[in-house]
């Protein structure tokens, strides 16, 4: 879509592979950076823009919401 500055990261640790090769990546364009890793509050980020839960129970099962954030300038 033409946005030549945008950078997306994740929340958590990165899940392509089982096991992480702490070394060199594997998938070096499949993964992205966490939230975390660059010292943003991810619970306090979601609940200011208006996500207030952070697990969730369906059918007795509890979930996590998985977050992501998009930077665009």
């Amino acid at each position: 879509m033409s946005f030549f500055k945008a950078f997306a990261l994740g929340a958590g640790r990165c899940k392509i592979c089982e096991r992480c090769n702490l070394s060199q990546c594997i998938h070096p364009k499949l993964h992205r950076p966490s939230m975390e890793a660059c010292g943003i509050d991810v619970q306090t980020t979601a609940k200011n823009n208006g996500y207030n839960q952070m697990i969730g129970v369906e059918n007795g099962e509890k979930f996590y919401y998985d977050y992501g954030l998009l930077l665009i300038d």
